[in-house]
């Protein structure tokens, strides 16, 4: 098992950073901007937060025809580079004016759970609600991200959180890492057609853009929010420069669906926390990752038995995703 040493210094940076953003708006109401990277789901569910005060709803849209919804703002978008290019796009123009608290995800309405291969995956993890992520600094911190899933690469295996295929468990939460660390994963498992394995250098990009660094071409294990939902404030996207992002954006302004794209879902952390890179110090405890592993999708690999076979019953309302259990 991977010792967790990181929890109180990664604390400390976050609540420093957090008191600082916290007294700037002491004085004034925080505004709060819901961003979202819409290609052509319904987008009716974002209603609910449109017209109320203190809260901007922007719509950027790589349909043919743009959504409407009273009260957001609908924006075109030239079709490059998936959720990705919107979220960079919408930093860059709106670097010196963004909101007090952001948040950023894809159109799909939120709901719980996550199947390799389904859109209509809403990506929520158990006991965890698109709420937690609009309401501004959550216990004094000034991002909210919830991990439930991590790839190790270059082998690009990955694991996901209980909390995001099995519902109604008892130790799940909308805290970052699991609360029983290693045992709140799956088995890690390996797909040779996954996405983060179709082309190209995962290690030489995130050292050149995410991490600023010589690639030292050792394995990294990131640990991220699967469907690339997350929250922060204003002053947690200014710790990198304008120019940071704007070379990134062009990097993911080529193609349609460049493998760019896939890889920055796994990065997001590291982008906005630049003291807290994971190829320096892990975010979260895993189980320890041998020469062997399960083939997945998890779904057909076993792996929802598994945990139906270690954890205890919770009553009725447990459920696994994509399972009839």
């Amino acid at each position: 098992m991977v010792a967790f040493r990181s929890m109180s210094r990664f604390a400390a940076l976050c609540s420093v950073a957090s008191i600082g953003s916290l007294a700037a708006h002491a004085e004034s109401p925080l505004r709060t901007r819901i961003v979202l990277a819409h290609y052509k789901e319904d987008v009716s569910w974002v209603s609910q937060y449109t017209g109320k005060e203190n809260i901007d709803v922007i719509i950027y849209s790589k349909a043919a025809v743009m959504p409407e919804v009273a009260g957001a703002l609908a924006l075109p978008l030239s079709n490059f580079g998936r959720e990705s290019h919107t979220y960079l796009h919408h930093i860059v123009h709106h670097y010196e004016s963004l909101a007090d608290w952001t948040v950023f995800s894809q159109a799909t309405p939120p709901s719980w759970g996550y199947m390799l291969g389904d859109s209509t995956n809403g990506h929520l993890n158990d006991k965890v609600s698109f709420d937690d992520y609009v309401r501004p600094f959550p216990e004094g911190r000034d991002s909210f991200f919830v991990m439930n899933a991590a790839s190790q690469f270059p082998r690009a295996v990955q694991l996901n959180r209980h909390g995001i295929i099995a519902k109604g468990l008892p130790e799940e939460g909308p805290e970052m890492c699991p609360r029983q660390g290693a045992a709140g994963w799956t088995d890690w498992w390996f797909l040779p057609d996954h996405p983060h394995l179709r082309k190209g250098d995962m290690l030489e990009f995130y050292h050149k853009y995410v991490a600023l660094s010589e690639n030292d071409h050792k394995p990294l294990t990131l640990a991220f929010a699967q469907g690339a939902r997350f929250a922060m404030s204003r002053e947690r996207i200014h710790a990198r420069p304008k120019e940071y992002y704007a070379r990134m954006l062009v990097a993911l302004s080529k193609e349609k669906n460049p493998q760019e794209g896939f890889w920055m879902e796994a990065v997001w952390w590291d982008v906005f926390h630049p003291e807290a890179l994971q190829s320096k110090t892990p975010l979260c405890e895993f189980p320890v990752l041998g020469e062997t592993m399960t083939r997945g999708p998890y779904a057909d690999a076993g792996i929802l038995d598994a945990i139906l076979a270690r954890v205890p019953k919770q009553g009725s309302d447990r459920q696994l995703r994509g399972s009839g259990h």
